[in-house]
């Protein structure tokens, strides 16, 4: 059984993993026309409320297992803790099946992991078929690519993310945001209102769109994300790059059938948390 997979981002990649393991020969259709998140962090627990990102118990120590065979983690994370804001993630934490360890001050998650995203993602795309092409138009077993060329297979599965999401015919909301990198390394992540990992600042996030447009590291985030990472490491680090990119968001409806065949996607921020496990759900529902 041969399959395309539209996207060779994260959530593309994570797809054709699962269907390669699962027996099928896969094809790549990528655009090629970003680099990508330089630094993602994984982390089970999110904004200033401590919400648990649903089945993080699960989803968690799967991507651990999934990208560790790629290349080393770099396990733990930091979050110093507000008096007002800490009972409510007891409450939260203590319920959940989240790794945690109260210490003065904050709370640290042994089990959350920074990695370096574009070196995982070039190795977890090593060795797999690719056509370089736009998708314009899509179905069961049939891509279309701007200059018309026509690609087949027995299935096609639609990861093209938020750039894909309008030509895929589904919602969502588009939240577009930045990423920032230093010159300065932080070996364990920390994070309150931006995260420190790596070589990386992360991140800035505007307002909620309806529709996808392309987004550009405006000079304010660039300020946002210095003000937030002086908070939170008692200095201002030195900015030398940026990411800027846009993140779909399907609240909760990740994998679903569409013209015929499958969409997979939607997951916003937690991207690398998630599609691992959407991932192998999907090759099961597929079958062999």
């Amino acid at each position: 059984m041969e399959a395309l997979v539209v996207g060779a981002g994260i959530v593309g990649l994570n797809v054709a993993l699962a269907l390669s393991e699962a027996g099928w020969a896969v094809t790549l259709v990528d655009c090629g026309n970003r680099r990508g998140l330089a630094v993602a962090m994984v982390n089970p627990v999110r904004g200033r409320r401590g919400s648990i990102v649903p089945e993080a118990g699960t989803a968690l120590p799967l991507a651990a297992q999934v990208y560790g065979r790629f290349l080393p983690l770099h396990r733990g994370l930091w979050r110093p803790l507000e008096a007002e804001v800490e009972p409510k993630w007891r409450r939260k934490l203590e319920r959940s099946a989240v790794a945690h360890a109260w210490r003065e001050g904050g709370v640290w998650l042994p089990e959350a992991f920074w990695v370096e995203a574009r070196a995982l993602r070039a190795r977890m795309a090593a060795g797999l078929p690719r056509i370089r092409g736009r998708a314009v138009a899509w179905g069961p077993t049939r891509v279309r690519l701007a200059g018309g060329r026509v690609l087949r297979a027995d299935r096609v599965v639609w990861a093209a993310g938020a750039e894909g999401a309008a030509l895929a015919g589904v919602g969502g909301r588009f939240s577009a945001g930045s990423q920032l990198l230093v010159a300065e390394r932080f070996p364990t992540a920390r994070a309150r209102g931006v995260y420190a990992a790596g070589p990386a600042i992360g991140g800035s996030y505007l307002p909620h769109s309806e529709r996808y447009a392309p987004h550009v590291t405006r000079y304010g985030e660039i300020v946002w994300m210095l003000e937030r990472a002086r908070e939170l490491l008692g200095f201002t680090p030195k900015p030398v790059g940026t990411w800027a990119g846009v993140r779909w968001r399907t609240d909760g409806a990740y994998l679903f059938e569409q013209n015929g065949g499958w969409v997979i996607g939607g997951f916003g921020s937690t991207a690398y948390l998630l599609a691992p496990l959407y991932a192998r759900r999907l090759a099961e529902r597929l079958g062999g």
